[in-house]
């Protein structure tokens, strides 16, 4: 919150005409104290209920500590700025007053991060790291109670408390490099949104150089905000500096690079190119899980236009990805007529595609949106889209699917309501059954179809072997795929999917289901991929 307010109140200085409002949210690693976050799959569970509000409207910009930020790219979502940095050190807090060298053997020391974990193996094996979760006054109190003797915290998070007065030591860099983007905070919102733009004003060029350089030597080494890992960079006049470090989690091994230069890119890739010559690629992959799903084989069947994002994320988990749609958006010509809008009260859309679509035929974007229209989406990649055109959902139920979206809908219309539903050919009835159930007038119009691409067939017997998952994230994708199948599919092969009713399309036809996620969104999907490695791997 404090640091929400910081970005609150230079974006209230630099643009004193506009009104910036705190939207208090807690995540799922706030609520669940038990959670582990060494855990590889808990990447970003500081970040994606934040995420979800920009996605579904529910704020404009989002506020991340930088170093919480996931290397998993998230559209249509961008980082429009870094605000001015911090003190990237880390701090230690004795029990009683020391310095880290001074700190009696034996002594318990908390933190949660692999990369604090790591680094003080390396300086002190002596000492024994004890995982610890909470804010910085719940670490504080947990540290005057005894249950540890010490504790290693961002120097940054301690100064914008007014609690920098009781460290005991900030730690050198030497000793303990912080995380990628430590001491950064980041500025999110929709991309190209005016939230974005104002945002963009307030960047920090230093901040912005140094911190990108870091996050990109991340992902170029196959980490994650979880990895063993420290990066910092500085300028020096226009030449940015960066040093980082690798280490094993016992700290048994320590790899270290540093380059400068006025080309980032090319000190970066010095810096990576040393550490993987020391080593790194191998010591990653056995000490951390930043490339859970190294080794696999996944096969993509979105259609082409959206999968190249899941298929980038996957890539960033370390999966070998095939892609290969089987499904074809096919536009279907409608009457300018059925899509006149001042006759109705709500416009519903159930996908990204049919916002697309409907924008395609011009009845939003030439007239716009009458202002006594809401609008309700089945999900936050529907209402992002819809929020890229310039058009705030009134609803985005909490599952998304037809039924929780009836059920939303249902508890806000008036009797008589006229609801005009614009979807694909072919698409489950449950929604405009229920509504006119509820006493609606549900008129609905199919803009557009998916179809099978021409020789999918053939390029399913070509890519198919050797694939050791296939992701579904619809039911007409399911189906395609099936129709398409040559024989059976090889019960070697897993079946991950979307959610549950693409789940159930794929039981019905025949398909053994392993993985369905739990969020109905592709980072939900990859979570849930992820999970289910890691599982297995373990």
């Amino acid at each position: 919150m404090v640091q929400a307010q910081l970005a609150a109140d230079a974006l209230a200085r630099h643009f004193p005409e506009h009104e910036f409002v705190l939207t208090p949210m807690t995540t799922h690693a706030d609520r669940d104290q038990s959670m582990r976050l060494t855990e590889g799959s808990r990447e970003g569970v500081f970040v994606k209920e934040l995420e979800q509000a920009l996605l579904e409207g529910r704020a404009e910009l989002a506020v991340h500590s930088a170093k919480d930020l996931p290397t998993l790219p998230a559209p249509p979502l961008t980082i429009a700025a870094f605000l001015p940095r911090a003190d990237a050190r880390d701090a230690l807090i004795a029990r009683q007053p020391a310095l880290l060298s001074s700190l009696p053997a034996g002594s318990r020391i908390g933190t949660g991060s692999p990369r604090r974990v790591a680094q003080l193996a390396a300086a002190r094996p002596d000492l024994q790291a004890a995982d610890i979760r909470g804010n910085v006054d719940t670490r504080l109190q947990r540290l005057q109670e005894g249950g540890v003797d010490a504790l290693i915290l961002a120097a940054a998070g301690l100064l914008r408390l007014g609690r920098l007065g009781e460290a005991h030591q900030l730690l050198p860099f030497d000793v303990m490099l912080p995380a990628p983007g430590q001491g950064a905070l980041a500025l999110q919102a929709l991309e190209g949104s005016a939230a974005a733009r104002l945002a963009a004003e307030l960047d920090d060029r230093a901040t912005s150089r140094a911190v990108d350089a870091e996050r990109a030597l991340l992902r170029g080494l196959g980490g994650g905000c979880l990895s063993a890992i420290g990066a910092y960079a500085h300028l020096e006049g226009n030449q940015l500096v960066l040093r980082a470090v690798v280490l094993a989690e016992d700290g048994t091994r320590v790899l270290r690079a540093q380059a400068a230069g006025a080309e980032d890119a090319q000190v970066v890739e010095s810096v990576r190119r040393q550490l993987d010559g020391q080593g790194a690629g191998a010591l990653l992959r056995t000490t951390t899980t930043a490339s859970p799903l190294s080794g696999l084989r996944v096969m993509v069947t979105r259609a082409d236009q959206q999968s190249s994002a899941l298929a980038q994320a996957l890539e960033e988990r370390g999966a070998a990805v095939v892609v290969c749609p089987t499904v074809l958006i096919e536009p279907i010509e409608v009457e300018a007529e059925q899509l006149r809008l001042d006759g109705y009260d709500w416009l519903v859309l159930t996908s990204a595609n049919g916002v697309d679509r409907l924008f395609q035929l011009g009845s939003l974007s030439e007239r716009g949106l009458p202002p006594h229209i809401k609008v309700a989406a089945i999900g936050p990649q529907t209402a992002a889209r819809l929020l890229e055109h310039g058009v705030r959902s009134a609803i985005v139920p909490e599952r998304y699917v037809a039924e929780e979206l009836a059920e939303a809908i249902a508890r806000v219309i008036e009797p008589g309501a006229r609801i005009l539903l614009a979807r694909a050919e072919g698409a489950r009835e449950v929604l405009p059954q229920r509504l006119r159930a509820d006493g609606a007038q549900v008129d609905v119009v199919d803009i557009y179809r998916a179809r099978p691409p021409a020789g999918l067939r053939q390029r399913l017997a070509e890519r198919l072997p050797g694939i050791d998952m296939v992701t579904f994230t619809s039911s007409s994708t399911v189906r395609h795929f099936v129709e398409a199948l040559d024989g059976g599919l090889s019960s070697s092969i897993r079946v991950a999917c979307i959610g549950p009713i693409t789940a159930q399309t794929a039981s019905d036809l025949g398909l053994r289901v392993d993985i369905i996620a739990q969020e109905y969104t592709t980072r939900g999907l990859i979570e849930a991929i992820v999970r289910n490695q890691t599982s297995i791997s373990a």
